[in-house]
């Protein structure tokens, strides 16, 4: 609901007196009904920058809002506490993956602070015959009108009673050229007898009060540089995406930088050797994950931080310390010649969906999340310093000159899902999820209004809120751990979890022992999954089912507790490097050749894979295929639209996470009917796998068991970075057994054990009865039970 309007009267006499610059008096003025009733429709206040609203981290606070009222001046409210921050002067950094890609940093203010309040006093405060009343204070959302903002918070008190509290900020300049900044109050619902305080400021029972400060003018400090020349190498390795996949001390995706300096710190010629490395990427040297080339980068840019890393050589003598000990690796097979889905990503699109361009070329979103209205017109949220929401209309006309965009939202909180419930448009951002809605129907949100904020959340940069699914009259979320913690730091008990939230705000944690979580969908048989990121205790990506109280292996939010507590195995392991890096959102296939299965996506790997899922023993367990590559950017979100194309949307960033380099993308999948050559499923038997084909396979080929590589290995969690394959081995195929249609495979295979993946790949001369070749020729089977004999 949106109250009358606040409106701080312009003409309001300012008489209070300051001081020159920075003297800072504090009132609190009763106002008549007459500054909040309804006004005559006005032109709007223009804001000093567009957009004037931004949800994020500030100053190591969490849930902050901050707001540019006023030029050269910004005010924040901190939302947990329900309560004003400061004003200052000035401006902000803004530092962070989604701002400009430096992954560690989160944004602060900078300049001339004028009015900042204590955070660790409790802001407000309520009694009843001088004893304090304890309630809960919740922030319930804002509402925007005339571009001006009101903020509203619920105080429970018990009985179930509650206090509601609209706040409404502004700056007045007055005649005498004195500026006040204004925090209108109106309390509504306060029981007779309760008397209500802001810091000391009674404020009026369901009424109207204001709280004034006053300056004579703003100072315009100058920006500081964010970084000393001499710490600028260390700058340039954030910014340029270089601590994505390294850390200072410890092994994660690439090297240590310790362990880099180790290596080379003592070889003269190493610096030239190490910049040409850098710009040109490669793998090989330290594993097999590949390092993207950094050729965006200036060389003597390069050279100065790959001299900072080499000056953290450890002293003659000294050795890094190695993190754990690592699990023995299985012996690396000698390398064969790889082709396009065989052994190496595919280059094309799926051959069964035509590649529809829906983008107008000034249009790049870095799609956090996606959904249609009841309409047709397609939402995209967008992961950037935005935090917009776009309606883009004439998707389905696969003519870009018929599109049309609108934001119609602005400053959300790096949103990475949204969903449409029966018309109402909703969004989850890094620390709420958030339901938005137009009130006048021009297509613009006149409010956001909190649904569920109360989820544990730190400042770090990676406790990510991801997807959102709306599934039998809940909301479901998943969210990601912290990655930078200190040793005396402790992760949030509601992370690496996936959330129920019911339409009233509360929430049940389902799972636990999750990492970084980037997708959630409904698929076969109505059940929810999601997909996992490899890290530590996380040895490859993951394709789940999700089950109530279900430990999925993560440890770093149990730390040393539970040591007994087992890993329920995924349904699909996605191995790291060869199908999944970065998998993001399923969706389900509900008609065509494919019915019945499952899509991911992959930012880093890119592309899209596909998941066919079976039951053994009462559990999901099953296969993941190479599906389609063509794609312009690493693949976010999917969403099905109302014309039956599978949208798709694209997010990158610089370092590692993101395909080729691509940081935005959306396209559409058109099914045109045609039927390639593949694998349509492989199911597990009692002695071996039914390998099932889209077509028969042409008469005299696919006999010999030579045909078909398999080979088997298992995975274990520890506190290292992803995993090696463990127990690698190549199993022989004792008979093939060809069914009379010449569409299904069985092969027997002795020496399989339970809770292995098993791979398979076929020989690529293979070729259907019509003389197709092989779309595709491997998969990834996760045996995590065999069937019991009878099956074959």
């Amino acid at each position: 609901m949106i109250p009358k309007k606040l409106n701080p009267s312009p003409s309001l006499p300012i008489s209070i007196g300051t001081t020159r610059f920075t003297r800072k008096i504090t009132c609190l003025v009763w106002l008549g009904c007459w500054l909040f009733a309804a006004c005559q429709t006005k032109p709007e206040i223009e804001r000093p920058q567009d957009p004037w609203i931004l949800r994020s981290v500030l100053d190591q606070r969490s849930r902050m809002i901050t707001l540019a009222l006023y030029p050269n001046v910004y005010v924040s409210y901190d939302l947990e506490k329900c309560a004003f921050y400061k004003a200052w002067s000035g401006g902000i950094f803004l530092d962070g993956a989604a701002f400009n890609n430096i992954k560690t940093a989160q944004p602060t203010s900078w300049g001339h602070t004028y009015v900042e309040e204590n955070p660790d006093s409790p802001p407000w405060s309520v009694k009843s015959d001088d004893e304090v009343i304890t309630g809960s204070l919740k922030f319930k959302g804002y509402t925007i009108q005339e571009n001006q903002i009101t903020f509203q918070y619920q105080l429970a008190l018990p009985g179930n009673q509650a206090i509601t509290i609209y706040e409404q900020p502004e700056f007045l300049k007055a005649d005498n050229g004195k500026v006040s900044f204004v925090r209108n109050i109106r309390t509504q619902g306060v029981p007779k007898g309760i008397a209500i305080t802001y810091r000391d400021n009674h404020v009026k029972a369901n009424g109207d009060s204001k709280i004034l400060n006053t300056f004579d003018q703003f100072l315009a400090p100058k920006r500081p540089v964010q970084q000393s020349k001499s710490n600028r190498a260390k700058y340039w390795l954030a910014k340029s995406g270089c601590n994505t996949c390294h850390d200072e001390n410890e092994y994660e995706v690439g090297p240590s930088y310790l362990g880099i300096a180790e290596k080379y710190g003592h070889d003269p010629a190493a610096i030239g050797k190490l910049v040409e490395k850098v710009a040109k990427g490669g793998s090989g040297v330290w594993g097999d994950a590949p390092m993207i080339a950094h050729s965006h980068l200036d060389k003597e840019e390069i050279r100065e931080m790959v001299k900072f890393i080499l000056s953290l050589k450890p002293a003659d003598g000294e050795k890094q310390k190695p993190k754990a000990p690592a699990l023995k690796a299985a012996k690396k097979v000698a390398k064969t010649t790889n082709l396009p889905g065989f052994g190496a990503p595919l280059e094309g699109v799926h051959p069964s969906y035509d590649l529809v361009t829906i983008r107008p070329a000034d249009f790049q979103p870095r799609v956090g999340a996606m959904d249609f209205l009841p309409d047709g017109g397609l939402l995209v949220a967008t992961w950037d310093s935005l935090g917009a929401v776009y309606l883009v209309r004439g998707v389905e006309t696969g003519d870009t000159s018929q599109v049309r965009i609108k934001r119609i939202a602005v400053g959300l909180a790096e949103p990475l899902g949204l969903k449409v419930v029966e018309g109402s448009i909703y969004v989850l951002q890094k620390q709420e999820l958030t339901r938005l809605i137009d009130h006048n129907g021009d297509e613009i949100i006149d409010e956001y209004r909190s649904v569920c904020n109360s989820w544990g959340v730190t400042q770090d940069f990676h406790e990510f809120a991801y997807g959102l699914e709306f599934h039998k009259g809940h909301f479901y979320i998943n969210l990601g751990l912290a990655m930078r913690l200190m040793s005396h730091e402790r992760q949030h008990p509601d992370r690496g979890s996936t959330l129920k939230i019911a339409p009233d705000g509360s929430f049940t944690k389902i799972n636990f022992g999750l990492r970084q979580p980037n997708g959630i969908g409904v698929g076969i048989e109505d059940e929810l999954f999601i997909t996992e990121n490899q890290g530590r205790w996380v040895p490859a990506c993951k394709f789940i089912h999700i089950q109530p109280g279900v430990f999925h292996g993560c440890r770093l939010a149990l730390r040393d507790s539970l040591p007994e507590i087992e890993m329920k195995p995924p349904a699909v392991w996605l191995p790291q490097d060869e199908i999944g890096n970065s998998p993001s959102q399923p969706v389900y296939v509900s008609e065509g050749l494919y019915e019945g299965q499952m899509l991911h996506g992959e930012v880093t790997h890119g592309g899209i894979k596909r998941v066919f899922l079976e039951k053994v023993n009462g559990e999901y367990q099953g296969c993941v295929f190479r599906f389609s590559q063509g794609l312009e950017a690493g693949v976010n979100r999917l969403v099905w639209g109302p014309d039956k194309g599978l949208y798709v949307g694209g997010v990158g960033m610089s370092g590692n996470w993101g395909w080729q380099g691509k940081q935005f993308g959306l396209q559409k999948l058109v099914y045109n009917g045609k039927t390639p050559f593949e694998m349509l499923a492989v199911r597990a038997t009692a002695k071996g796998v039914e390998i099932e084909f889209t077509k028969p396979l042409k008469k005299g080929l696919g006999e010999n068991p030579l045909d078909y590589l398999v080979q088997q290995w298992r995975y274990e969690p520890t506190a290292t970075y992803g995993g090696p394959k463990l127990d690698f081995t190549t199993l022989p195929v004792t008979q093939v057994v060809i069914a009379p249609d010449r569409k299904k495979v069985s092969l027997f295979i002795d020496n399989r054990k339970e809770k292995h993946v098993l791979y398979i790949r076929l020989n690529n001369k293979l070729l259907s009865e019509d003389g197709a070749s092989l779309w595709s020729g491997e998969m990834w089977y996760t045996l995590n039970a065999i069937p019991n004999p009878g099956s074959l």
